[in-house]
């Protein structure tokens, strides 16, 4: 079988090997910021500004270690992308935590060009990973879905309660941490049975020629 008509390519394989871990934690990072927001939605804008910029920023920055990591084992445009939405991540991050003028409209419009952007590049990433047969494509296009939905309603601004935008962030952390966390576990039963493929296969062609 050809690597073009292959399921997935060795190549492909052990670069998921090298990212499963960084991408549990990049969920774990999401999931435990929402459910420490969830749990303290009314705390202020400075308390918001900080939790949810580092959390931002945190994951950009994985984001760019994973670009990396990837350099090689994937198409170059799914490296690209992931490499963009983590530069502008990061430096969405940083702005909502240290503007010094930060106000409440101004973190909706940042939050939400972020996440549109973000979201952007996650789904020209997933598109071309689909193409590529990479691993995990379709986890790509959940996630970014995720991020297209959070800057819609970020840039639409439909309440200015701050609580209700903390819980409505503390939700958008939950899901994209879940997905991400799943997608994960998803991509390592693959991984598993894709080496179990290419484990029979290799033992049938030595079976072959003898």
């Amino acid at each position: 079988m050809s690597e073009a008509n292959a399921p997935m390519s060795h190549r492909t394989v052990g670069t998921a090997r090298r990212l499963w871990g960084l991408v549990y934690l990049r969920g774990a990072v999401s999931v435990v910021a929402g459910v420490v927001l969830f749990v303290s939605p009314d705390d202020g804008l400075t308390w918001l500004r900080w939790l949810v910029g580092l959390a931002i920023a945190v994951q950009g920055a994985l984001l760019v270690i994973e670009n990396r990591r990837a350099q090689g084992g994937t198409a170059g445009e799914d490296l690209n992308a992931r490499l963009v939405a983590g530069i502008v991540s990061v430096v969405a991050g940083v702005a909502v935590v240290v503007w010094p003028s930060m106000t409440a409209p101004l973190l909706f419009l940042v939050v939400g060009v972020w996440a549109c952007v973000a979201g952007v590049m996650a789904l020209i990433g997933g598109l071309r990973g689909r193409a590529a047969r990479t691993i995990a494509w379709d986890w790509q296009l959940v996630n970014a879905a995720l991020w297209l939905v959070l800057g819609a309603v970020m840039l639409a601004r439909p309440t200015d309660d701050m609580t209700v935008v903390a819980l409505l962030l503390a939700l958008y952390l939950l899901l994209s941490g879940a997905v991400v966390l799943v997608g994960g576990l998803a991509t390592t039963t693959r991984q598993k049975d894709a080496d179990s493929t290419s484990l029979l296969e290799g033992i049938e062609e030595r079976g072959d020629h003898p």
